[in-house]
C-alpha cells in the first residue's frame, strides 16, 4: 500500500450512503487481515464482517458517540484474545483494514463502545474472545462537500507540541527531525485520528529510542486512548518501514529512568 497517500486521504465518516459495499470488497478487506502489519503478532484476532441489519439497530443506544450508533452498510467487528496490548493491537490492525478499505474505495469510521459483553450479547456473537474494535464501512454521503471552509477541517497539533527531544516538554524542531530522517514519520503520525480529536499522544525521543505516551483523560474512555495509541503506532511504523528500515514497537517502558508526567502513560517504544 502507498501509506503516505492513504493516510492523507483517509478520514472518519459519520454519514454514509445507503449503497451496499460489494461482497468482493468486503472479502478483500477481511482477507487482508491475514497478512497485514500487526503490533503484537502473537495475539489471536477474529475478524467478522457484519451487515447493517445485524449491527445497526442492535447496537443503537449501546455503541457510538453517547450511544448514537452510526448507520452504515457494513461493519468490521474485531474479536481479540485478551493479552497485554490487545486493544492497542486492535487499533493497529483495525487502522490497517481502514487503509486497505480506502485503497479500494470504501470509507470508514471507528465506533466507540464501553462494554464488550453487552456488544457480544446484542450481536449474538459466540466467542471466547472479547470485542476489541468496531468499524463502520460504506461510502461518504458528503464526499466533496466543503465543511467549515475545508474538505477535512480537523485541527492537528503542531509537531513541536507532540514530539519532544531528550526531555519532556522540549519540542523537537523540524530541522533536527529532518537531519535524523524521521520528520516524515512524525508528520504523518500526527494525522492519526483520535476520539473527539483529543490527540492524546506524545512522543519523546530519548537516546536511540522513541517513546510513545498517552494522556490519561477522564473524559475519554481508556479504550479509546488505547485504540488511538495503536493507530498512531501504525502510522509511524508504516512510514519508517517504507522510507528507512523495518521497525517494530515494544510495549511498555524502556529500561532506565525516563521522566514522564504522572498524567501520561507510557504505551511503548521503538529503537531507531
Amino acid at each position: 500500500m502507498n501509506y503516505q497517500t492513504l493516510i492523507l486521504n483517509t478520514k472518519s465518516i459519520r454519514d454514509f450512503k445507503k449503497d451496499a459495499v460489494k461482497n468482493m470488497d468486503l472479502k478483500a478487506i477481511k482477507d487482508y487481515a491475514n497478512d497485514c502489519k500487526k503490533l503484537v503478532s502473537s495475539i489471536e484476532l477474529d475478524i467478522r464482517i457484519m451487515s447493517n441489519s445485524e449491527v445497526y439497530l442492535p447496537l443503537d443506544g449501546v455503541a457510538g458517540y453517547k450511544g448514537h450508533m452510526i448507520d452504515a452498510p457494513a461493519y468490521i467487528v474485531l474479536l481479540s484474545a485478551v493479552a497485554q496490548g490487545y486493544i492497542e493491537n486492535a487499533g493497529f490492525v483495525g487502522q490497517e483494514l481502514i487503509l486497505k478499505a480506502k485503497e479500494i474505495g470504501v470509507d470508514s469510521c471507528w465506533i466507540t463502545f464501553s462494554d464488550s459483553k453487552t456488544v457480544k450479547e446484542k450481536l449474538n456473537l459466540v466467542s471466547d474472545k472479547e470485542v476489541a474494535g468496531i468499524i463502520a464501512l460504506g461510502f461518504d454521503q458528503n464526499k466533496g462537500k466543503v465543511i467549515n471552509g475545508s474538505l477535512n477541517p480537523a485541527y492537528r497539533l503542531g509537531l513541536e507540541e507532540i514530539v519532544y527531544l531528550n526531555e519532556w516538554g522540549k519540542g523537537a524542531d523540524n530541522t533536527t527531525l529532518e537531519e535524523r530522517g524521521i520528520l516524515d514519520a512524525f508528520a504523518f503520525a500526527r494525522l492519526a485520528p483520535s476520539a473527539w480529536n483529543k490527540q492524546p499522544w506524545r512522543f519523546l525521543i530519548h537516546g536511540g529510542s522513541v517513546i510513545l505516551a498517552v494522556k490519561k483523560d477522564e473524559e475519554v474512555y481508556s479504550y479509546d486512548e488505547k485504540i488511538a495509541a495503536g493507530v498512531i503506532m501504525l502510522f509511524f511504523q508504516a512510514i519508517i518501514d517504507s522510507t528507512l528500515f523495518s521497525l517494530s514497537w515494544t510495549l511498555g517502558a524502556p529500561a532506565g529512568a525516563v521522566a514522564i508526567p504522572d498524567d501520561f502513560e507510557v504505551i511503548g517504544y521503538c529503537n531507531l
